[in-house]
């Protein structure tokens, strides 16, 4: 789109004629996501209310239209990067993140394991290194004191808060795990997301993994004995791998609920529509 089209049609967006509010946004809606700042210029000068709701809606549509592209993509992607899509994720609420800033700081944490894993060590050896390095150097922890905070749920937040629910938390301990060659991999367990250290040559699991408490090692006779405590049926995918769809399925899930809890119907619809996705 030209620039003078451009600035044409946003001295329009105020108009009170509805036939021309709707050609114009029709028009700028067929523009790609380059025309956003020239947008957000216009937002940050002008005082006319309409003007600035009317164009923060084309804003979001434009950006939402990019990012449901991407997230549709990784959704139908035999090799869906868990970290990518959690940012995905996180960039609806926080749109002007950014990947890089993301990996580049969980390359850090990776990088300072590096100098400590080898394969010298055993498998229990290595898990304990990550423990270390992730929950007493780097300070990750859940947020025990307010578990349905939004912000526990996005990647970004959870790196600059260093706080999450137990499944972001499982999200970060996959991603460094996997980068540093160690076979870790989700259990969507009930209650609380775990992980499963497996043996690479028989596929059995060695032992289980809850990132939600520090890295605990805990065996399948605990899980049993978690589930009978509970009153739970125990079930067979209870102790299987699952895939890094059901993981970013069961986030939403969590968000669901958060903003459940917090009554935000806006961002309630927002995140059941991002769902869709999972559930084609």
């Amino acid at each position: 789109m030209e620039n003078n089209e451009l600035t044409a049609l946003i001295k329009l967006l105020d108009d009170t004629d509805p036939i021309v509010y709707n050609a114009v946004r029709i028009r700028l809606l067929e523009a790609d996501e380059n025309i956003i700042p020239n947008l957000q210029s216009a937002v940050s000068i002008s005082r006319n209310q309409l003007f600035i709701e009317r164009t923060g809606g084309i804003i979001n549509n434009l950006r939402y239209r990019n990012i449901d592209k991407e997230l549709n993509n990784w959704v139908n992607s035999e090799s869906n990067d868990l970290l990518y899509g959690s940012y995905l994720i996180a960039k609806y609420q926080y749109p002007e993140i950014n990947f890089n800033d993301v990996n580049e700081k969980l390359n850090k944490i990776i990088n300072d394991l590096r100098l400590e894993i080898n394969l010298y060590l055993t498998g229990l050896q290595q898990i304990r290194k990550i423990n270390h390095t992730l929950y007493n150097i780097h300070r990750f922890t859940g947020d025990f004191t307010n578990i349905i905070n939004p912000d526990n749920s996005y990647v970004n937040k959870v790196l600059e808060r260093k706080k999450s629910n137990d499944i972001s938390i499982a999200i970060l301990y996959i991603h460094i795990a996997q980068k540093l060659g160690l076979p870790v991999y989700g259990i969507n367990f009930p209650r609380n997301f775990l992980l499963a250290f497996i043996d690479e040559k028989s596929e059995d699991t060695l032992f289980y993994i809850n990132p939600f408490n520090k890295g605990a090692i805990i065996t399948k006779k605990d899980i049993e004995a978690f589930l009978k405590n509970h009153q739970i049926k125990s079930k067979g995918n209870y102790f299987e791998v699952c895939s890094n769809y059901t993981i970013l399925k069961r986030l939403l899930k969590f968000l669901i609920h958060s903003y459940s809890r917090k009554n935000n119907k806006e961002k309630l619809d927002e995140i059941k529509r991002i769902l869709l996705f999972f559930d084609k």
